[in-house]
């Protein structure tokens, strides 16, 4: 499927010869000029080792995540949720930049090599069927198609399912979006997961409220370790901006 695609994709966005973020002309096998290759917001220096958001300083547990019920053993990014990385997610979640995935692919296949441990499976974050009629696909399960490919690891996308439709996440609190998300998902085929170490794999980290609930309810069905990659992270002053906004 991920062939059919690429060929189509190809005819359209001729992403060896093109930029994929100014468009401009780019020359050899590259996704993007210097000048935008110089601009990404990598996630390097300090992070949080629990959830990976970039940190002034390293930490166990940032002020984000410290407290909390964690049952993701660790998350990794690759990049800060910042510009251009932030326009290229919308253009890839919300207006079908599907070329998108092949490129945030590139830069996930080095994080999950050196930051976790081999993994038994891929479990993208599933998406409602109101939400797969709106955009006509799921963003997470093409990130994990293309990371299939460079890892080998085989992808179970049957085995997490959303039983309902949530609000948008958007500009939610960690609370509401806690609360919105509560007995959204569950597993089925659970025993497919038994034993097994699972990679969750998303476009961006928030709050991780999303990918805590998944690996909660892959633990009860007897998982071991839970890990998450995502493209992006969102940082601190995000959070605690959404936090705060009911405050007061």
């Amino acid at each position: 499927m991920i062939d059919f695609k690429k060929n189509i994709l190809e005819l359209v966005f001729p992403r060896k010869t093109t930029c994929n973020f100014c468009r401009r002309e780019v020359f050899g096998n590259t996704a993007l000029c210097e000048d935008c290759k110089n601009s990404l917001p990598y996630n390097d220096g300090f992070f949080c080792f629990r959830c990976g958001r970039k940190t002034p300083n390293p930490t166990e547990a940032c002020e984000s995540c410290s407290g909390k019920e964690w049952f993701v053993e660790k998350a990794r990014s690759a990049f800060c949720y910042d510009a251009p990385i932030s326009y290229a997610i919308q253009k890839f979640k919300y207006e079908n930049g599907r070329y998108f995935g092949e490129f945030f692919a590139q830069y996930l296949f080095p994080l999950y090599l050196k930051s976790f441990p081999a993994c038994d499976c891929i479990i993208p974050v599933p998406v409602s069927e109101e939400r797969m009629k709106e955009r006509g696909f799921n963003q997470s399960l093409i990130l994990a198609e293309y990371l299939s490919e460079k890892t080998g690891v085989p992808i179970y996308d049957d085995v997490v399912y959303k039983k309902r439709e949530t609000e948008h996440q958007v500009g939610l609190s960690a609370k509401e979006r806690l609360n919105n998300l509560s007995g959204s998902f569950a597993v089925k085929h659970g025993k497919e997961i038994e034993g097994k170490i699972c990679l969750i794999v998303d476009d961006v980290l928030t709050t991780g409220s999303t990918a805590n609930v998944i690996a909660k309810q892959l633990k009860k069905h007897g998982a071991t370790d839970i890990y998450l990659i995502t493209v992006a992270s969102v940082g601190r002053k995000y959070t605690a901006k959404t936090s705060d906004k009911n405050k007061g």
